[in-house]
């Protein structure tokens, strides 16, 4: 369920927000080929890189993964 849910939630989050795969990438450290990759469900983030998206779009980290509604 989970790993369904956030590819979904972070792409249309960020694009709802009008924030570029590079945006995040320059905030988070993480490579901007690995963010296209988690949106595309290609593969899977670590821990520490759903905390560190969480952090920089201001989103819960349950609600990224699809643990709750509440952002």
């Amino acid at each position: 369920m989970y790993k369904e849910i956030f590819p979904i939630r972070l792409k249309s989050y960020r694009k709802e927000m009008g924030i570029k795969q590079t945006d995040i990438a320059s905030n988070t450290g993480i490579p901007r080929t690995s963010i296209s990759k988690y949106e595309s469900g290609k593969i899977e983030p670590s821990i520490e890189s759903i905390g560190k998206i969480a952090d920089y779009l201001n989103v819960s980290v349950d609600w990224l993964i699809g643990r709750g509604d509440k952002k």
